[in-house]
């Protein structure tokens, strides 16, 4: 009986397993002689997925020039320069800003996007005046024990 439990019990467990794995394409070199094969970006288009004509920026605020309309974060290597145009907006501690109000040291964060020249144009940025803590590091401190005398650590 118990023999007969476990062949079942094996048979079912490799049934679903086959039946869960997803079937490979038998005719893969086909496909490519084809041209029916697509690169990640076609399908992306295909799928109508548009990419996203901004991305993110962070750093701290390594000069700031009113005359070009730039603003220079600190970085490992360098500088990184970001320029500033009509449609950019920017905040001190959840405040409107202008560039005059953006001061060295500042921690800077927000969305730029690349203009037809290929510089990199602030669209939106945020300043505070260090940078904020992740919320996971500070859910982690408090939820830390200290051990007990009678615990070992």
């Amino acid at each position: 009986m118990k023999r007969a439990l476990k062949y079942l019990l094996v048979t079912s467990l490799l049934t679903v397993a086959l039946a869960s794995v997803p079937s490979l394409p038998a005719a893969d070199s086909t496909a490519k002689a084809d041209g029916r094969a697509t690169s990640g970006t076609k399908a992306a288009k295909e799928k109508g997925k548009a990419k996203r004509d901004w991305y993110p920026f962070w750093g701290f605020v390594a000069s700031v020039d009113k005359q070009a309309n730039t603003i220079s974060l600190k970085k490992k290597q360098g500088e990184r320069v970001l320029k500033l145009d009509s449609e950019s907006t920017l905040e001190i501690n959840g405040k409107p800003a202008t560039l005059g109000s953006v001061k060295v040291g500042d921690y800077a964060h927000g969305k730029l996007h690349k203009n037809s020249a290929g510089q990199e144009v602030i669209t939106d940025a945020k300043f505070d005046k260090e940078k904020p803590r992740k919320d996971k590091a500070a859910a982690d401190k408090e939820t830390r024990k200290t051990p007990t005398s009678k615990e070992k650590p």
